[in-house]
């Protein structure tokens, strides 16, 4: 913090770029830590925490990026399914929006006609809780010849909100696990805190080793109500210490309704 308030070259190379105290770029590293988020007080800046964070990880190997045309022809309606309903949810929260905004005639054409495009596609008072990202993981990337043989664990549980868990998690030919991260076309890799052990409290990125480790401690915290899980958390930790864990990001690529396809990309890990 003395940096920031007293050194004004080296602030102007990490802050204020976009705003008073705001990052220049919210992903670099200095001396292996992300700057900190600030906040001003009595005149001097101040970080918003004191919790570190862990190495974010990167990626490693190169993408494979496939369209539609790789998809097979029993799995494309569903993803057409899929994608058309994300748009109808998207279209319909934009139009709310903007009916709140300004509830001009306008508007309000608007989102009726939107509210009526969203219960004939996903069903009148019906959440949409498909995930474009895991459909895409689960119908067409994971399929492809470079994960030939590949299964989906289907026997992890459920959590509230889908959270404090992996996306999906597979075993490739040769039996070593693979741990999806499923995305949306505009969805970023985001930041939690970690449950306070093994390492103690520190925020880490999904995608990154800590994350894994983090996964799998909120595993740990629930196998009273979870017992199945053991299981996945002895291979995920045998697969750690031999460097043969495999994580992936798959993200579906941006459309109008209609599935254009998606990026994987391998997560370094080791």
């Amino acid at each position: 913090m003395r940096l920031v308030n007293e050194d004004p070259v080296w602030r102007a190379q990490h802050y204020d770029k976009w705003g008073p105290g705001k990052r220049n770029n919210a992903e670099e590293l200095v001396d292996g830590q992300l700057l900190p988020k600030l906040v001003e007080n009595n005149g001097r800046w101040a970080a918003t925490s004191s919790i570190p964070y862990a190495d974010p990880g990167g990626f490693h190997l190169t993408p494979l990026e496939r369209g539609r045309v790789t998809v097979a022809t029993d799995d494309l309606p569903h993803l057409d399914k899929v994608a058309s309903k994300r748009m109808a949810g998207m279209d319909l929260t934009k139009w709310e929006k903007a009916f709140d905004d300004s509830p001009t005639f306008e508007n309000a054409y608007e989102l009726a006609h939107a509210q009526e495009h969203y219960n004939v596609t996903v069903g009148e008072g019906v959440s949409n809780n498909t995930k474009l990202g895991e459909e895409a993981a689960r119908r067409h990337m994971l399929l492809q010849k470079e994960f030939e043989g590949a299964e989906e664990i289907t026997d992890l549980p459920e959590t509230a909100n889908g959270s404090k868990r992996f996306d999906q998690l597979w075993r490739d030919k040769d039996g070593n696990l693979v741990i999806v991260e499923a995305k949306s076309p505009n969805g970023d890799l985001e930041w939690r805190l970690s449950n306070g052990h093994p390492g103690g409290r520190h925020h880490v990125k999904q995608g990154s080793i800590e994350y894994v480790r983090t996964i799998v401690a909120d595993m740990k915290d629930r196998l009273a109500v979870s017992p199945g899980e053991a299981k996945y958390i002895k291979e995920i930790e045998d697969n750690i210490k031999a460097k043969t864990l495999h994580y992936v990001l798959v993200q579906a690529t941006g459309n109008d309704g209609k599935y254009a396809g998606a990026v994987l990309k391998y997560f370094k890990l080791f």
